[in-house]
């Protein structure tokens, strides 16, 4: 059993923000190939619901069975008898919103829910990072807002990775509906959501990542397009790797293939035995061409932000990606 004395100060915390339908699991994924890396998914959802619910965790148990989560988890209420798992996942939910007056005036006005974040949350992060054996830990959580409040924790080092996808992919990755299949990692029903509402949160999500960029040092956040991750993965991993002042060692299975670990939440994906990426734009020959103008006229500066009204440079995107037994979708 890990060592409650551990000290791992500071933790180092690679953050994987963006919007969903971006290929952030895939990434969480395929970083976490890398022995020196704990890849833990999307931690927000396992206090939100993954543990009250208990859902499953990608090595196929469900998280209070799980050789992982179990012990993490009753270690960490152990220490934080005063707080229930569902009264936290309660705070994350008030805490990691993209705007949070509390938050942002926490040094003039002290409010109880900011420094409980900061506890509870060092806390479980501290309790990861023993049972893991490493103090490097990736969160795919997404959320800007979570990255903003993990910010402020003096023991956490956090470094950026904004994922973007071209928009117009992720609305009609979006359009899709999918039914409950908890086993296969789709824990709810997910309703198809119209093109303006997507439209509206791809563009709001991605500025307030953003704007978190812009906190930070530049050395201490990128940007990784979808598009150029299914190309050339292992160019991705590296570029993150070197963001965190760490070696890139080719994984046990080589570079093209990954594994799942002990990924909460996320896309099913984490649930396959192994994972081969390719592109995934079939978007761009089905999504019908007057969507497909609409979006880019609701979204275009960030379009043209991240290169997506570039066609040479998609071109040689599509150019380089290689085909595999599974494609590389991020939904």
């Amino acid at each position: 059993m890990p060592s409650q004395e551990t000290k791992r100060e500071p933790l180092k915390l690679i953050y994987v923000a963006g919007y969903g339908r971006s290929g952030t699991t895939l990434l969480d994924i395929a970083v976490g190939q890398q022995k020196s890396v704990f890849a833990a998914g999307e931690i927000t959802a396992l206090s939100r619901h993954v543990w009250e619910n208990d859902e499953y965790c990608a090595c196929r148990k469900t998280v209070s069975d799980c050789d992982f989560w179990g012990p993490v988890v009753e270690r960490w209420k152990a220490n934080n008898a005063d707080t229930s798992v569902s009264q936290y996942g309660a705070l994350l939910d008030r805490s990691e919103s993209l705007f949070n007056p509390k938050r942002s005036f926490a040094k003039l006005i002290p409010s109880r829910d900011v420094s409980d974040f900061e506890r509870l949350t060092g806390s479980l992060f501290s309790e990861i990072a023993a049972q893991s054996g490493t103090n490097i830990i990736l969160d795919s959580s997404k959320l800007p807002g979570r990255a903003s409040s993990i910010h402020s924790n003096p023991n956490i080092e956090i470094y950026l990775v904004h994922v973007v996808r071209d928009g117009r992919g992720v609305a009609w990755s979006m359009m899709k509906p999918y039914s409950i299949k908890v086993e296969e990692g789709i824990q709810k029903e997910l309703k198809p959501k119209p093109l303006w509402f997507t439209a509206a949160r791809w563009f709001v999500v991605n500025m307030g990542a953003e704007i978190m960029r812009w906190r930070l040092p530049k050395k201490r956040s990128i940007r990784v397009r979808y598009e150029d991750f299914v190309a050339d993965p292992e160019a991705t991993v590296k570029r993150i790797m070197a963001l965190v002042g760490e070696e890139y060692v080719l994984p046990e299975y080589g570079a093209d293939v990954m594994k799942p670990g002990h990924q909460v939440a996320g896309s099913r994906h984490r649930m396959k035995d192994e994972i081969r990426i390719n592109k995934d734009i079939g978007w761009k020959s089905k999504m019908p061409r007057a969507k497909q103008r609409l979006f880019s006229f609701l979204a275009a500066p960030l379009l043209w932000r991240y290169g997506y009204f570039n066609k040479s440079n998609d071109d040689n995107v599509a150019n380089k990606t290689q085909d595999g037994s599974m494609a590389g979708r991020p939904a």
